[in-house]
């Protein structure tokens, strides 16, 4: 013990001597500040959870904000609207209408990262979904031009515009929290002032809000008319119901869609009688819930039908519907052959508008699911039944679409669909991951 005691002591006293050195002394100073100052750095870095309550100067780098961020522009392209489906943000030369095709369909977005200068293209080709990916953009603050013939011009919008935060679907526990802002003391703050509201986009990645959903999956049948009180208890035959069945789908669907992390909602109980309006409606706890995905689950009596289909809206291009279609039948299921527009895949076709007694078409689609749950993009709360959707007339849109599962009224469709239903639904879900380059939390 005491020879244990004396190397101790010996140690201490070459410690101490070490020190006295003067050039190992500044050496160790140095060494503590480093540390300390690193320590201070990763304790006062923003969490997920500071920066939901903060602005892009609490969370960016404000120095090369100042030096990277353009302050004047010789060339500028103004803009009157803008719509968000799903992850898409579409912008808009005139104010959004069904009626006219806009200026800005065909031409090139190019959004600019401030911090990093890397530049993003996309194509504005029509639809609702075919802006810009939310998604695909980094943490960082963007500036937005517009290639208009070959000339990259500086967006702005006529009037101001500041959006509520919009947050995108889960991957990897992690969501981004998106807001844009068209005002031209938006970077003010940091010296900057405009003479025109320029558009900036901002970014930040987060832990998702628990409250929020990501997917609603809507089962078919038992549907309310609020108008007669009356239920539509779905295709039924002796032997099957498209309410009880659809309901079974959806949980399937559920399980596999949950294994990507994707948190899910079944907007109704098994025999509960909902509406599609309404703040608690099927569509309504989709909005309320932050929802970025609509799947109805339902079944046709139309006698053409052998195979499953899938609608899409046809203020769409498509996209999702396509990729899930492509999906299916790469992995061996078949799918009916229900429209002839060169866009969509085999087994994919856009909803009908609804029209009068001389062949005028309105706005409004024929399926409420796909209608009522697009908030701006799709006209929801508009048609003269659904008042009670009025509040989402405004909101960003879900990407809705109507899987058909099966033909009640086919033998044929309905072997078909018992002998592929767990297959359908694991590359239903499959087709979603794919589109929105989600992977399996499965190891």
């Amino acid at each position: 013990m005491k020879l244990r005691r004396k190397k101790r002591k010996t140690k201490v006293k070459k410690v101490i001597k070490s020190l006295s050195d003067p050039r190992r002394m500044i050496i160790f100073i140095l060494c503590v500040a480093i540390l300390s100052v690193s320590i201070f750095l990763i304790a006062s870095r923003p969490t997920d959870i500071d920066k939901i309550n903060m602005d892009y100067g609490e969370v960016l780098d404000v120095e090369l904000l100042k030096s990277n961020a353009t302050a004047k522009f010789k060339d500028t392209y103004e803009l009157k609207d803008y719509t968000i489906y799903g992850e898409n943000l579409m912008l808009y030369e005139n104010m959004y209408s069904a009626e006219n095709t806009d200026s800005l369909q065909g031409k090139n977005v190019v959004v600019r990262n401030i911090e990093t200068m890397e530049e993003l293209n996309f194509t504005f080709s029509g639809g609702v979904d075919s802006g810009i990916d939310l998604n695909a953009l980094s943490e960082g603050m963007y500036e937005v031009y517009v290639y208009d013939h070959y000339v990259k011009k500086r967006v702005f919008f006529t009037d101001e515009v500041n959006t509520e935060e919009f947050t995108t679907m889960r991957r990897n526990g992690k969501v981004k929290s998106i807001s844009i802002h068209a005002s031209s003391t938006y970077l003010s703050e940091i010296g900057i002032d405009y003479k025109k509201n320029y558009v900036f986009i901002t970014v930040f990645e987060n832990t998702p809000i628990a409250s929020n959903v990501d997917v609603v999956l809507d089962p078919r049948g038992l549907i309310n008319n609020p108008e007669t009180g009356e239920t539509d208890y779905g295709l039924s035959n002796d032997t099957m119901s498209e309410a009880k069945e659809s309901y079974e789908f959806a949980l399937l669907v559920k399980e596999e869609l949950e294994k990507m992390g994707l948190k899910v909602l079944i907007n109704r109980e098994k025999d509960q009688s909902l509406s599609y309006y309404g703040k608690k409606g099927r569509v309504g706890v989709g909005y309320e819930s932050n929802a970025l995905l609509f799947i109805s689950l339902g079944m046709t009596a139309d006698a053409t039908i052998s195979r499953p289909y899938i609608v899409t809206s046809p203020y769409t291009v498509g996209l999702l519907a396509n990729e899930i279609a492509y999906t299916m039948k790469d992995n061996g299921l078949e799918l009916n052959a229900v429209s002839t527009a060169d866009m969509l895949q085999v087994g994919v076709r856009f909803d009908k508008l609804m029209q009068d007694e001389f062949g005028y078409y309105y706005e409004f689609e024929y399926y409420p699911q796909l209608r009522e749950s697009g908030g701006k993009s799709t006209f929801a709360g508009q048609y003269d039944v659904s008042g009670e959707n009025e509040r989402y007339a405004n909101s960003y849109g879900m990407y809705a679409i109507d899987f058909v599962f099966a033909n009640m009224g086919s033998e044929e469709s309905l072997k078909y669909y018992k002998d592929h239903k767990i297959t359908l639904a694991i590359q239903l879900a499959k087709g979603i991951s794919e589109y929105y380059h989600i992977e399996s939390n499965e190891e």
